[in-house]
């Protein structure tokens, strides 16, 4: 019986074996660098290092010290330019993330000098859609992600971070709109105005006659409104998200098939919160924090980050996990995020696979 391909996933551990410097994550981080043969690959090309910056009150994002000693190791080995990138930099100095801090420069992709590049779809709503410029003329993309859960996706890492963090406002929407609509019931609703102040697009508001309404030009369907929403007065009409997933999973093989082998994807397995970045607020974490994993697969990688976070591993206070909210318990499902955002995260790696962006079966190094 033949085995099957697998891919490789590195692997550094949170843990500390023994009180020495040298066996603690960052010095785990810069070996596993060293052995993925990472070198190699970026040496005299300009290297974009796509992240998420976070936003408002969000606190638990990458923590600087990471991207710098990742910044450090990219320049000892010889890249020609380096950059740090998100869709906006607004505000991500309250996080740490300045040029001085983590020795790169600092890029908002989008706003008035973000230039895109369109590309047709044609799946379903998905006519077309735009991707960065300063992405596309990178050389090397190196895709480093915070994973945690996701009200759409189920969880976020490098697929999402790719999918999402690489397009503008105005493509995220049609991304979005393949989940279907937004319905208010007013009967439920009683105007305490956190869907407005939740909304990161200023896309709803409440008219003269006090009715709800959405400005679908600016709304991107990102459902904050909707999870937000203390009354469950919004709620999601004709719920498409195995659309979504496939959309995304589309907009991943642009981008992949574009750098070919060009593309290199970390992702922190730490402070694993219920929500992503993007949400602009911080939880505590659903588990304790696991490490940190590397891979040339993107698959690979985020199959690896799903299998690394357990139901067993939940935080508990009280007899109720510390990482969710009050309101929310645990329901059915394959995998812990699924039980909280009631979707499948494994859907998102069966899609990239029909698109055979990788493999789902790796092999894992630990890096001592």
């Amino acid at each position: 019986m033949q085995n099957k391909p697998e891919s490789i996933v590195y692997f550094a551990d949170v843990k500390v074996k023994k009180l020495e410097r040298d066996k603690t994550l960052p010095a785990k981080f810069v070996r596993m660098l060293e052995n993925s043969r990472l070198a190699e690959k970026i040496k005299n090309k300009k290297v974009c290092i796509k992240m998420h910056l976070g936003d408002k009150l969000g606190y638990t994002t990458i923590h600087p010290f990471f991207v710098r000693t990742l910044v450090e190791f990219l320049k000892k080995s010889g890249a020609k330019k380096i950059f740090v990138a998100d869709g906006s930099k607004k505000g991500c100095e309250a996080r740490g993330y300045t040029r001085k801090t983590v020795k790169a420069k600092i890029v908002g992709l989008f706003g008035n000098l973000g230039r895109t590049k369109k590309f047709h779809i044609g799946f379903k709503k998905l006519d077309e859609i735009e991707i960065s410029k300063r992405v596309l003329d990178s050389d090397f993309l190196l895709v480093f992600s915070h994973v945690k859960g996701h009200g759409d996706a189920g969880f976020g890492a490098a697929a999402k971070n790719i999918a999402m963090g690489c397009i503008p406002s105005r493509s995220r929407s049609k991304l979005h709109s393949l989940e279907g609509g937004i319905e208010w019931n007013e009967s439920k609703c009683k105007k305490c105005n956190k869907c407005i102040e939740e909304c990161p697009n200023k896309a709803n508001k409440f008219n003269d006659q006090g009715k709800y309404e959405v400005f679908w030009h600016n709304c991107k369907y990102c459902r904050h409104c909707i999870l937000i929403c203390p009354e469950g007065a919004l709620k999601t009409t004709d719920i498409t998200y195995e659309d979504f997933l496939k959309g995304m999973a589309i907009v991943n093989k642009i981008i992949l098939q574009h750098f070919k082998n060009n593309i290199f994807f970390i992702n922190m397995l730490m402070n694993i919160t219920i929500f992503c970045d993007c949400w602009g607020l911080s939880t505590p974490s659903l588990v304790p924090d696991i490490g940190i994993i590397a891979s040339d697969d993107l698959i690979a990688i985020d199959k690896a980050s799903l299998d690394f976070i357990r139901e067993e591993n939940l935080i508990y206070r009280n007899n109720k996990p510390l990482g969710l909210p009050d309101d929310r318990e645990l329901g059915e499902g394959e995998h812990l995020f699924e039980k909280i955002h009631s979707k499948n995260p494994l859907l998102l790696i069966k899609y990239l696979e029909e698109f055979e962006l990788g493999l789902k079966n790796y092999k894992l190094i630990e890096i001592e």
